[in-house]
């Protein structure tokens, strides 16, 4: 053998020699107790949970804020007298498959019997009187004024029981 050879794994019996030594698991034992031994070096426990209270929606009465109210048309709800018969006999009419945001009010026509309100939707001019039904949700004319029509819709409440909303179709202002 090689003098160089020799000298090469002479030096890798002293390194193996080395790592076997007593004194160096020793001193990593020593590291870990004192590393243990701090403060804060436990895993804090977990936090306790507390249960929330259920939320009770008390707002059903109220108006929905993903509806569109139509040009600043007022409306207001309120628990309805209807049996859930709404449909009946009834044949429904035409407007009646038109959502009452689309609608909007041109004039009014009167006479010495009654008032008529002239509705625009889809590019057509509707004369409507009172108790003509339009829109999708059972909506009714109640009354018909100047500056206004108003319309009161039957909706269900989604509880088995049904909502009358009255809506306002404003005069729209010639621009």
């Amino acid at each position: 053998m090689s003098a160089h050879f020799r000298l090469i794994v002479a030096g890798l019996m002293t390194g193996l020699a080395g790592c076997d030594s007593g004194q160096s698991t020793a001193s990593i034992q020593t590291y870990l107790q004192v590393i243990q031994a701090r403060p804060g070096a436990a895993i804090p426990p977990v936090p306790s949970v507390r249960p929330q209270r259920a939320f009770i929606y008390e707002a059903v009465a109220l108006r929905s804020p993903f509806q569109v109210s139509s040009e600043g048309g007022t409306g207001g709800w309120q628990a309805s007298l209807v049996d859930g018969g709404l449909e009946g006999e009834r044949v429904r009419q035409v407007l009646e498959g038109v959502d009452l945001a689309q609608f909007e009010m041109v004039g009014t026509l009167f006479n010495a019997w009654e008032a008529n309100a002239l509705l625009r939707v889809n590019g057509a001019v509707h004369r409507l009187k009172v108790g003509d039904y339009l829109g999708r949700n059972n909506g009714q004319i109640a009354s018909i004024e100047a500056a206004y029509v108003e319309v009161f819709e039957v909706v269900s409440d989604g509880r088995g029981g049904w909502l009358e909303r009255s809506l306002t179709i404003p005069l729209k202002q010639q621009s």
